[in-house]
């Protein structure tokens, strides 16, 4: 069976859409809401993601949202699949941003065995 984990020089998942993720809303607070939304820049990324050198200024001090191995439990879609419910959300998110063929995918699919 395969295990989620994350991989350097990635941060897909801090390139955010509220609008993208619909059930969100179930799982976060309103407050949770507000500070995604004062985190976000109007390119769509987090002002707290280094985009040059791909890592998160705040790493230690991150929001609970952030911390994706936690995080997760929150959805129904972890509680019933797991790992591939993580796995299947990253592949979304980093195709999304970088490409189905990007290095960020390769590293993925290849940390994921």
């Amino acid at each position: 069976m395969k295990t989620w984990c994350c991989i350097e020089n990635c941060g897909a998942c801090c390139r955010f859409d509220l609008a993208e993720r619909e059930s969100i809303s179930e799982v976060l607070s309103n407050k949770d809401i507000a500070l995604i939304k004062s985190m976000t820049s109007n390119d769509g990324w987090c002002r707290y993601f280094d985009k040059s050198n791909k890592r998160c200024t705040i790493y230690e001090s991150r929001p609970h949202f952030c911390r994706v191995n936690e995080f997760s439990r929150s959805f129904k879609g972890y509680l019933k699949n797991g790992d591939k419910f993580l796995i299947d959300c990253c592949k979304q998110h980093i195709s999304t941003i970088y490409g189905r063929r990007s290095k960020q995918m390769k590293a993925f699919n290849t940390a994921v065995l």
